[in-house]
C-alpha cells in the first residue's frame, strides 16, 4: 500500500477461459483464508474438477514434512473429490497462465493511484476483475473476453472426466509499498 503496510492478493483463474473467478486483497493469506475463498468461489461458480497451485503451505502440506497430513485446502479438495495438482518445486512456469495474469494485474494496478487501505485496494481489484473478465479480449482464447469463453462452454464437475482445471495462486508482497498496487515489478509471486 501507499503507506508501506503488508498486503497479499489471492486469485483463482479458470485455466481454459482465463476467467478470473476470485480476486481478493488480504492483510495476509493464511490457510483458512484460502479455504473461505474457494468455498465462496465454489458457491458462486460450482466446484472445479481440479486445481493447479504452487507449493505454498496454504495450498499443500506435502513438502512441509507433514507425512500424510493435510491442510485445510487439501481437506476441502478431498472432501469434494477435486483433484489437486501442484507445480514442480522452483518451477513457476508450471503455473504460467496465472503468472502471466499477475503481470497483467500488476501493470494495470501500477497505472492506478496507489491504494491506502485494504478496502480501497479491494475496490481497485473488483474494478480490474470486471474489466479483465468482460472488456479485455484475450489472444490465447481467440480474441474473446474471458467471460465469453467461460460461459460459452459447459463446466466439468469433480466427478466428470473432463480435463478442465482451475488454477489458483497467490501474489505476495512483504510491504504494501512493494505491492502490486504501489510498485508491481517488485511483487514476488
Amino acid at each position: 500500500m501507499a503507506d508501506g503496510r503488508e498486503v497479499e492478493v489471492l486469485d483463482f483463474l479458470d485455466d481454459h477461459s482465463r476467467y478470473l473467478l476470485y480476486l481478493g486483497a488480504h492483510t495476509r493469506v493464511y490457510g483458512p483464508t484460502v479455504v473461505k475463498a474457494i468455498e465462496a468461489t465454489a458457491a458462486e461458480y460450482g466446484l472445479p474438477q481440479s486445481t493447479l497451485t504452487d507449493n505454498g503451505l496454504v495450498f499443500t502440506a506435502r513438502l512441509a514434512g507433514a507425512k500424510g497430513g493435510k491442510n485445510g485446502f487439501e481437506k476441502f479438495l478431498e472432501q469434494h473429490s477435486i483433484k489437486q495438482k501442484n507445480g514442480r518445486v522452483a518451477h513457476p512456469q508450471t503455473q504460467g497462465k496465472i503468472e502471466r495474469f499477475h503481470q497483467t494485474l500488476k501493470k494495470w494496478l501500477k497505472a492506478q493511484p496507489p491504494a491506502t487501505a485494504i478496502p480501497e485496494l479491494q475496490k481497485l481489484l473488483d474494478e480490474f476483475r470486471n474489466w479483465y473478465n468482460n472488456n479485455r479480449p484475450h489472444r490465447a482464447i481467440g480474441r474473446r473476453t474471458p467471460s465469453d469463453a467461460y460461459f460459452d462452454l459447459p463446466k466439468a464437475s469433480p466427478n466428470l472426466s473432463s480435463p478442465k482445471t482451475t488454477a489458483c495462486a497467490t501474489t505476495k508482497s512483504t510491504k504494501l509499498a512493494e505491492s502490486p498496487c504501489a510498485s508491481p515489478e517488485k511483487c514476488a509471486t
